[in-house]
């Protein structure tokens, strides 16, 4: 070996750029290995995993490889007296990054935290229909940073774990069974409002009978326009056909009020 070769071989340089190979050989063995794992879960399991699983895998694998990469240019660098601050730049702002990224990750680790909870405290659990915000539906799967709920009409909604520590969340599988709804009928003031009153109570009464230690009631929520707003609070036994039992009730006070001879009313509704 020539004088110069031995040289080099003995440089900052040279060591340099053998932790660079080093950094990507370990970086494309890793890859590799993750590569082979969805073969390897197909040949263990039977079955090739999900497109929500390659997602993950994949972008495990880009940040894996980044990673590794990153860290051996610096610790290249380093070896080299000229560059020397800079690496100590690169990997002082990796510690950095770490932080913003643990800051960005508040909400999955909150969300996280939040599952845990709700395994101990179980404010929901599996198939209890439920409203958070104006979300309603049936609690299909519980993970520990997501639930996911079956709406009436057939979606599928995501909710954040967290939700449930910082928002108001309607359990109607609860307690007692089934949720109030609410029907309301505006009266001209010229038109017998209690009349009107007592036949929303027997309609909400008929259709939507209240459990054991409850009771339907009706109330005037407002007075304005030339019109009294009457409200029935009735009780839906099944949750899920809240919507369904609203609108029995609308037809139903129609007919009452024409069958009375209180045409002048029109009614209006709304669920709870």
């Amino acid at each position: 070996m020539t004088p110069l070769a031995t040289a080099f071989y003995e440089t900052d340089w040279f060591t340099a750029l053998l932790y660079l190979v080093i950094a990507v050989i370990v970086a494309r063995v890793v890859d590799y290995i993750l590569a082979r794992r969805d073969k390897a879960v197909l040949r263990l399991l039977g079955k090739a995993p999900g497109r929500a699983e390659r997602t993950r895998y994949i972008m495990i694998r880009r940040l894996v490889f980044v990673g590794i990469l990153f860290v051996g240019i610096g610790i290249a660098l380093l070896k080299i007296p000229e560059v020397s601050t800079l690496a100590r730049a690169m990997l002082a702002s990796a510690a950095i990054v770490a932080g913003v990224i643990g800051i960005a990750a508040r909400a999955p680790i909150a969300n996280l935290v939040s599952g845990v909870m709700i395994a101990f405290s179980q404010p929901v659990r599996l198939n209890d229909y439920i409203r958070v915000d104006d979300e309603y539906g049936t609690v299909e799967q519980i993970s520990l940073t997501y639930t996911y709920i079956r709406s009436g009409d057939g979606r599928r909604v995501v909710i954040p774990n967290e939700a449930f520590a910082s928002k108001a969340v309607h359990n109607y599988s609860m307690g007692s069974p089934g949720c109030m709804i609410t029907v309301e009928c505006s009266v001209p003031l010229e038109v017998d409002h209690e009349r009107v009153a007592q036949a929303m109570l027997e309609v909400g009464q008929s259709l939507a009978p209240a459990p054991v230690g409850k009771e339907d009631s009706v109330e005037v929520a407002d007075i304005s326009g030339g019109e009294v707003v009457l409200r029935l609070h009735a009780w839906a036994a099944d949750p899920v056909r809240r919507d369904e039992i609203a609108s029995d009730l609308r037809a139903a006070l129609l007919r009452r009020l024409a069958s009375d001879g209180l045409l002048g009313a029109g009614e209006s509704g709304g669920g709870d």
